[in-house]
């Protein structure tokens, strides 16, 4: 793999991670209680551990997305 598809990669992994992401922040946003309902047949959580655990996977996501997606993505532009 060239350093140029590495940088294409790396780049729409990071727009489709994004998106991803923006559409769970919509998502919960918008349905809280779709999701309560949903991730209650799966988890037996309560209410207000269930939006702990969202907002908890949700800050990971963004970090994952900043140092693995991002930051090689920008590093790649910036210095090839």
């Amino acid at each position: 793999m060239t350093i140029e598809q590495l940088t294409v990669f790396l780049g729409w992994s990071t727009v489709i991670n994004a998106g991803l992401m923006l559409w769970a922040v919509i998502a919960l946003a918008t349905m809280p209680d779709f999701v309560y309902k949903a991730q209650g047949m799966v988890t037996k959580l309560s209410r207000e551990e269930l939006e702990k655990a969202m907002y908890h996977f949700l800050g990971l996501f963004k970090l994952g997305i900043i140092f693995l997606n991002f930051t090689p993505y920008l590093v790649l532009r910036l210095f090839f």
